[in-house]
């Protein structure tokens, strides 16, 4: 099963291949800003990817949409419509402290 590492944090959690980052940051109880309840819509849950980005399925026509629109940098993905395929590390910038 694919790890997805959260940083910097450190928690880890193993999901089933193809889930997304937002299923498992919610298994891990890692917040993950969102508004359109994972529609894909909003682009609050971008997350950097620090290692592992080959590990991920291409971005489908919608996450390509909203990459676009929300104008995602190269290691950016929306956490609710990346899918996993193998161990990866993420982060983003409202991680703080209280999860050190």
């Amino acid at each position: 099963m694919p790890v997805v590492r959260f940083m910097p944090s450190g928690t880890e959690r193993a999901i089933r291949a193809g889930a997304t980052i937002l299923a498992a940051a919610n298994q891990a109880e890692m917040p993950i800003g969102q508004s359109c309840s994972g529609d894909g819509i909003c682009g609050w849950c971008r997350v950097t990817l620090l290692a592992g980005a080959e590990n991920m399925l291409p971005p489908g026509p919608l996450e390509k949409k909203l990459m676009k629109e929300k104008e995602f940098t190269g290691n950016e993905r929306a956490a609710c419509l990346a899918k996993v395929n193998g161990d990866v590390t993420v982060t983003t910038t409202y991680w703080g402290h209280e999860h050190v």
